[in-house]
């Protein structure tokens, strides 16, 4: 049975303990998983179940919070002077450790099932591509985990990679929101699908997902860009106004 408190961080100590040592991480875990209770109930899913295992699926971060990026200050990388294979083992560590954290914290069995199988045995692709030069087996750098097994799993996997990504994407360039979200969402999915991570999906799942994440991803960075359109009339403006400032300057000169 799903507890109302686990969804409350007043009533959830776990909850707010993720809260206060991995902020980065709890942020996108809320993100998640409202997008997962969306997809739940266009697909008639248990809605409860999914949620609360994308809201706690990364719940072993707190162990290691600095290593990963969501956390980390603009400035600080503790994985640049790293091997990428010790990197490796950081990072997919937070699978084993957050089934423990909630097998001792009594979680139903059917959330930690979940969130062991979220990853799969998926590449972690950015240390993999740093090692290549050096390191051609790429299996070294796998998830050592089951690949999803039930339906439930591969839509955690799916919406926690293509959030992650078109965070950083996002952050990174500003492209026109609609084109830079169905890229995401297309390339994210293809990505795991050639990796045979979702072969339990029907092509029918599959659309709904596709259409939930596109909306909801729209309207999120749809927002973010006109705040940002507005900042730079804001900037114009000042510009514009220094420009005149100086001219009437001049003009007393």
């Amino acid at each position: 049975m799903i507890k109302t408190d686990y969804f409350d961080p007043s009533k959830s100590p776990l909850l707010e303990k993720f809260r206060e040592l991995a902020p980065g991480s709890y942020k996108h875990c809320l993100n998640v998983s409202n997008m997962c209770e969306t997809i739940a109930m266009e697909l008639d899913l248990d809605k409860e179940l999914l949620k609360c295992a994308a809201l706690y699926h990364d719940i072993g971060k707190i162990n290691n919070p600095i290593y990963f990026s969501e956390n980390q200050p603009s400035d600080e990388n503790p994985h640049d002077s790293l091997d990428p294979l010790m990197s490796t083992m950081i990072i997919t560590k937070h699978i084993s450790e957050g089934v423990m954290i909630l097998f001792q914290n009594d979680f139903p069995k059917e959330v930690i099932k979940i969130i062991s199988q979220h990853h799969g045995d998926s590449v972690v692709q950015a240390f993999y591509n740093k090692a290549k030069k050096t390191q051609s087996n790429e299996n070294k750098f796998r998830y050592k985990a089951d690949k999803p097994q039930d339906l439930e799993s591969a839509l955690l996997m799916i919406v926690d990679s293509v959030e992650a990504t078109a965070k950083s994407k996002f952050t990174l360039s500003k492209e026109n929101d609609k084109s830079f979200v169905q890229d995401v969402i297309t390339t994210t999915i293809d990505r795991l699908a050639d990796d045979n991570q979702l072969d339990n999906m029907t092509l029918g799942v599959l659309k709904v997902v596709k259409n939930v994440l596109k909306k909801e991803l729209e309207s999120v960075y749809h927002k973010r860009v006109v705040y940002d359109d507005d900042d730079d009339d804001k900037d114009d403006e000042k510009k514009k106004a220094q420009k005149n400032q100086k001219s009437i300057v001049k003009n007393w000169e």
